[in-house]
């Protein structure tokens, strides 16, 4: 079987980009299994040719670039469709993957008339009423007038709201919940050398938070909760994420939040608890030396970064929103509601107070929960997923 995973790009690693990349790998490590990348834009775009050095000595092999600007035009969109389509009939992929809106349009009217299937990865919960720009709609219009197109939610949550959103058959989008890298489970603790490189006092209780620095993440409900306690609980915050998009700039809605927040910080004497210390590439072993997570998100599909946690064995603080609570399912992570400081408060003074033994029992119960998300178990999902729908073609 022959699968191009076709992404905007791949030369930074965000979420759900890191999970295509992971696809692919794993895809390639299968017997009988070949998989290449795509990318909507050029091969000079950002550090694409970096990238592709590195991804090549993880087995991947093989790039496509469909020429595209940033927000390209209707008229760039359907010349870059018709070169998707000459390399999927020239390459004789079985299917094509996506997993956001322009690359999923391009490959819905790529694919018509091929043997080529598409299947359409959902990492976001839509609703109408927040997703309706024209190309929002130009997408439910695509996958709906191609009938042979599949998809798969990361949650049911996702699922769900993607059903009502599409008008697409039920049936056609199953759910894939995301997957977590082995060197999660095996991370080891570095106390005392974390708190060192990171300038903080040997006895530092930290609270981390992994993510990209926006809105929609909560980081402004973080500082809110926590920041009134930080100095008397021996607290400090470190967040670990960007804030700033790949190709540079804010992201898309967040001009000036981040200066919102620092000067936040600068105004309550907060900065000597407090560190933004950017993309960072040893997640896991960051995790395995904090003293818990934070995830006051206001919206999220399912929340990679709480099953990562608790595969490392860091407790979770995170609010009851969207998908999260069907990660956090049996395991004794506390959930508040969105846009509530104090109760996001006191559910992480509540976790930093809890003794050794009630601490190891919810560490040992989210490392369980964690096992449902191993990576292996993702690929093996999304082989079935491309397995049946190729027998439905052949049908």
């Amino acid at each position: 079987m022959k699968i191009l995973i076709l992404m905007d790009q791949f030369h930074t690693l965000n979420g759900a980009e890191r999970l295509s990349v992971q696809l692919a790998e794993g895809l390639n490590r299968r017997p009988g299994m070949r998989a290449d990348i795509a990318s909507m834009y050029t091969e000079d775009f950002g550090e694409h040719r970096e990238a592709m050095r590195q991804l090549r000595m993880q087995g991947i092999d093989i790039f496509h670039f469909l020429g595209l600007k940033v927000h390209p035009s209707p008229f760039a969109l359907a010349g870059a469709i018709l070169r998707l389509r000459r390399i999927l009939r020239e390459g004789a992929y079985d299917v094509v993957e996506t997993y956001t809106v322009t690359p999923a349009i391009a490959a819905s009217w790529a694919t018509r008339g091929l043997r080529t299937r598409f299947v359409g990865g959902l990492h976001h919960s839509y609703e109408v009423a927040e997703h309706n720009a024209l190309r929002h709609k130009l997408w439910r219009f695509s996958v709906r007038n191609n009938r042979r197109s599949r998809f798969y939610a990361i949650s049911e949550f996702v699922k769900r709201c993607w059903i009502a959103y599409s008008s697409t058959v039920p049936a056609y989008t199953r759910t894939v919940c995301n997957g977590i890298p082995d060197h999660f489970f095996s991370a080891q603790p570095e106390r005392e050398e974390v708190r060192t490189e990171l300038g903080l006092p040997p006895t530092a209780r930290i609270a981390l938070f992994v993510g990209s620095i926006v809105s929609y993440k909560g980081v402004d409900i973080a500082l809110e909760a926590l920041g009134p306690i930080l100095e008397e609980r021996n607290l400090y915050l470190v967040f670990a994420g960007s804030w700033n998009q790949p190709s540079g700039g804010a992201f898309p809605g967040e001009e000036g939040y981040f200066d919102g927040l620092k000067e936040r910080i600068n105004a309550e004497g907060w900065g000597g608890h407090i560190q933004f210390i950017g993309r960072r590439h040893d997640i896991p072993r960051l995790m395995a030396s904090s003293d818990l997570l934070i995830h006051p998100a206001r919206i999220e599909g399912f929340g990679l970064i709480l099953a990562e946690a608790m595969a490392a064995g860091l407790p979770v603080v995170a609010t009851n929103v969207q998908g999260i609570p069907e990660v956090l399912e049996q395991t004794e992570a506390l959930m508040t509601p969105p846009d509530d400081p104090t109760a996001f408060r006191d559910a992480v003074s509540s976790t930093l107070d809890r003794s050794d033994e009630v601490r190891e029992q919810a560490i040992a119960l989210g490392r369980k929960r964690a096992e449902l998300y191993r990576m292996d178990r993702r690929i093996d999902n999304m082989v079935k997923l491309f397995e049946d729908t190729l027998a439905e073609s052949e049908a």
